[in-house]
């Protein structure tokens, strides 16, 4: 190819960037701003909070437990002024690459805040589902983590901040987030190891159990952290944040690495 054409390809065919820079997206993820937008989105949806403790997704008595609590946190609280989630958006942003493609589904967001958390981090509105065992929000669906309602293998990415704790059955719930990823998809959430809180069995469940539940069900762990803090019981709880991908479905890597 002549040198013209070099330079013809180089300024009107050139290849997109993985990630195109959104810079008024990063406005809105200052301090003050967020706050402001996240305080008018929640605002909105006030109206729902009357109706938070009527309907039950699921009858049993272990999940409207599970319900009636969240849900009175939901509405002593009213608005969500922590941004502690933002973490596990930022675990899912790497590698960069374009996130305007991807399906997201969060599981156990309570309200609108965290939808836009993902939004800030480069996912489209359009394509942000969410789950909850109640709905503040359109957007956010009264389902069962244990047992959802997608076809198989319908998501890019899933995100549970600290859901994961509340559910009856760990490997059913594992299970069914592998179900709706598609290979290659993501799987970022919370995990706090809190043994001074037993009410929530999930709260004793220790990480090496979760990587090996996370092994059976096909994921491959690439990110782990764990930090030791006192919550506000006054007990020292371990908060886990893990990545995780599905590997089941996948072409094995010739040069795999175990960790």
């Amino acid at each position: 190819m002549s040198l013209a054409g070099h330079l013809y390809r180089s300024v009107f065919q050139s290849t997109a960037p993985q990630c195109p820079p959104r810079p008024w997206r990063t406005i809105l993820r200052l301090p003050i701003i967020f706050d402001l937008v996240s305080l008018g989105l929640q605002l909105r949806d006030l109206g729902r909070l009357s109706r938070l403790t009527k309907d039950y997704v699921v009858e049993d008595d272990y999940h409207r437990s599970v319900h009636d609590y969240n849900a009175g946190v939901t509405i002593n609280k009213r608005i969500t002024v922590t941004r502690r989630a933002e973490e596990i958006y930022e675990i899912l942003a790497q590698p960069p690459r374009d996130l305007t493609k991807e399906q997201l589904l969060i599981v156990g967001p309570r309200n609108v805040a965290e939808l836009y958390l993902g939004w800030l981090h480069g996912y489209r509105w359009r394509n942000i589902q969410a789950i909850d065992l109640y709905s503040m929000n359109p957007k956010i669906r009264p389902m069962n983590m244990e047992a959802m309602d997608f076809e198989d293998e319908s998501f890019d990415a899933l995100t549970m901040s600290a859901t994961l704790a509340y559910a009856e059955d760990f490997e059913r719930a594992i299970g069914e987030v592998s179900r709706v990823l598609k290979p290659g998809g993501r799987f970022v959430f919370g995990h706090p190891y809190d043994p001074g809180s037993p009410e929530w069995p999930g709260n004793l469940v220790r990480a090496s159990e979760i990587k090996g539940l996370l092994e059976r069900c096909g994921f491959e762990i690439y990110f782990h952290t764990a930090i030791d803090k006192v919550n506000s019981a006054g007990d020292v709880q371990t908060t886990h944040r893990f990545g995780a991908v599905r590997t089941r479905g996948l072409d094995p890597v010739r040069d795999p690495l175990d960790f």
